[in-house]
């Protein structure tokens, strides 16, 4: 051996581990990221599993956001105007993946600290040069409609998609998370499970299927006169399942879609007379879809009796449920700290869900917190109890208070008659209620069904204001712009009320 050959040998090897690590860096560094990423706006919200590559730089700290900025850009054509990533988990955006919904970049050192600016301070719209620098060399190379908007009119994906084997979508599945204090029938099926006797408070989860073809404001239903016999979720709104749970695993489950991807919340509707639990689920999933509410919603059903003949044992099941509504109303305000909680409350319903917030708000004034918007639709409630007992505790105590009045409401004209001759709260003409802290609102002008007491979510233009209150916390005064105008009364005072009127 020479003299300077070992030196050459030592020389040697600390090239070879310096050119090994050179290989391996690029391969450290890159990282697969499987997501749930949303996109937010008024008139949508966007949830969808998005399967994320990065190599060359660690994104980990932000790989979340960069995903739903991604989808925004690539996929939702920059309809958002919030996102939000997550983790996956297939409670929050389900399983499927369509092959446009991966994405792999490539970044370099120089790149990252700036795409990490704009996608902290952006949703995937407007100007931002790194992005779109990044994303003209990834893969897929070419913007791509995601599977999951591929729906009629472009409607927003709230609720699972299901598919066909082809990929198409056929219908929407929208979870309701329950609690209900109607004994059990003991029939396994998820319609007749509960019926219309008083039982303990149970709690689970319930299915309901929305197809393609749904439109803002129905309920569609099976007709026989389109010789439609049986509940299909290809045509129909229908309850498809149904599971119990425990207390602790509802709150848990509750809280989880409450909170995750961007706080969106928690939306509760009481359902009123002559409802079984069955309508009432398909009401709340409806509700639900059509606001496009990306939270949990919850459903707190009393033990109506379903018939129309039966109007005073569901009265009575609607006193009696005060304690229980009490007590969901206060697991659901102690849930998680500054997630939002919206209530739609309609017909007899409303006498169990004001007494319970007022009995919750009399033993912890706290708790109201929580609590956003309150809506009292077509409320069939004696309105001097209302102004007297109810109104004093309730109103200008923090969450903000919708009161939907009509003049051609049936139902509640008939419950004027059945009360000796005392108006109802939802009535309106020159009955209407106005007091501070409600923001009273005139439904008269709108179209309705026969009765013209559903007309809550029967018809598309209550159905956009409700938008406004649950989705933007709007005040009527900064909804006028859009479907309402003021009435300046002499005798009750100022009120709102839908144009056309």
């Amino acid at each position: 051996m020479s003299i300077d050959a070992r030196p050459r040998a030592r020389l040697t090897l600390a090239a070879l581990l310096l050119i090994a690590s050179v290989i391996a860096l690029p391969s450290a560094r890159a990282a697969s990221f499987d997501l749930c990423v949303r996109g937010t706006s008024l008139d949508e919200t966007r949830t969808a599993r998005l399967r994320l590559k990065v190599d060359g730089v660690d994104v980990t700290h932000f790989a979340a956001r960069l995903g739903a900025v991604l989808a925004n850009r690539r996929y939702w054509g920059g309809s958002a105007e919030e996102v939000y990533g997550a983790p996956f988990d297939p409670e929050l955006c389900g399983e499927t993946v369509a092959a446009e919904q991966d994405i792999a970049l490539s970044l370099t050192a120089e790149q990252a600290p700036d795409l990490e600016t704009e996608v902290a301070q952006g949703v995937g719209r407007g100007a931002m040069p790194v992005l779109d620098r990044v994303l003209a060399t990834a893969i897929p190379a070419r913007p791509a409609l995601a599977h999951t908007k591929d729906f009629k009119d472009g409607t927003p994906d709230v609720g699972e998609p299901v598919v066909d084997s082809s990929g198409k979508l056929r219908y929407h599945v929208v979870r309701v998370f329950y609690a209900t204090n109607r004994k059990a029938t003991g029939d396994s099926s998820p319609d007749a499970h509960f019926g219309g006797d008083r039982g303990a408070l149970a709690y689970g989860i319930v299915n309901v299927a929305l197809p393609k073809t749904h439109e803002v404001g129905q309920l569609e239903a099976p007709s026989i006169l389109r010789l439609e016999f049986t509940a299909d979720p290809d045509k129909h709104v229908m309850v498809q399942s149904l599971k119990v749970l425990n207390l602790a695993s509802w709150r848990a489950d509750v809280a989880k879609h409450a909170t995750e991807l961007g706080n969106p919340g928690i939306l509760v509707f009481v359902h009123g007379y002559n409802s079984s639990f069955s309508d009432a689920a398909r009401r709340a999933a409806q509700l639900a879809f059509d606001l496009k509410f990306g939270g949990s919603t919850v459903l707190f059903s009393w033990p109506s009796r379903a018939s129309t003949v039966e109007y005073t044992v569901d009265e009575q099941a609607a006193e009696w449920s005060v304690p229980d509504m009490k007590d969901v109303l206060a697991s659901l305000a102690t849930l998680a700290s500054n997630t939002p909680i919206y209530v739609v409350a309609h017909s007899m319903g409303n006498r169990v869900f004001t007494r319970g917030f007022k009995a919750l708000l009399a033993d912890d004034p706290a708790k109201r917190l929580p609590f956003k918007q309150i809506v009292l639709a077509a409320p069939d409630i004696d309105a001097d109890v209302f102004k007297r007992e109810i109104a004093p505790a309730i109103l200008g105590v923090g969450p903000r208070v919708t009161l939907y009045a009509s003049s051609n409401d049936k139902a509640l004209a008939a419950s004027r008659g059945v009360h000796g001759g005392y108006v109802r709260l939802g009535e309106s003409g020159k009955d209407i209620v106005v007091l501070k802290g409600l923001d009273t609102v005139d439904a008269s002008a709108v179209s309705t069904e026969f009765l013209g007491h559903s007309y809550f979510g029967d018809s598309d233009t209550v159905m956009s204001d409700l938008m406004y209150v649950i989705r933007k916390s709007l005040p009527p005064e900064e909804r006028e712009h859009f479907a309402l105008e003021r009435v300046r009364d002499a005798a009750v005072g100022l009120y709102w009320r839908f144009r056309g009127h």
